[in-house]
């Protein structure tokens, strides 16, 4: 049987994917966790989006996107949005 509601959701995200450079994640977390976030990410003067996000890239190695990229061209696609997106941000603060 199909979870329609599921496949659903994943075209949603597909789609928002090639509009946007974030997708909404949910994630559930201990709490003591989530103090242990809300304080770096206010000692750092960041939110705590762009906390976790910094934090996953740190553990994303290089060849595992370009192996990614190589197998498919969404991904190819939205990494290079995401990544152009930086781009101009840093350009903007710098």
């Amino acid at each position: 049987m199909v979870d329609k509601t599921r496949h659903a959701d994943r075209q949603d995200a597909e789609t928002s994917d090639r509009n946007s450079t974030h997708s909404v994640f949910s994630v559930t977390l201990p709490p003591f966790i989530v103090r242990v976030l809300e304080r770096r990410a206010e000692e750092r003067n960041l939110t705590m989006s762009a906390l976790i996000e910094e934090s996953i890239l740190d553990g994303i190695m290089l060849d595992e996107v370009q192996r990614m990229a190589e197998q498919s061209p969404h991904f190819a696609r939205i990494a290079k949005v995401w990544i152009r997106s930086e781009r101009t941000k840093e350009q903007g603060t710098g």
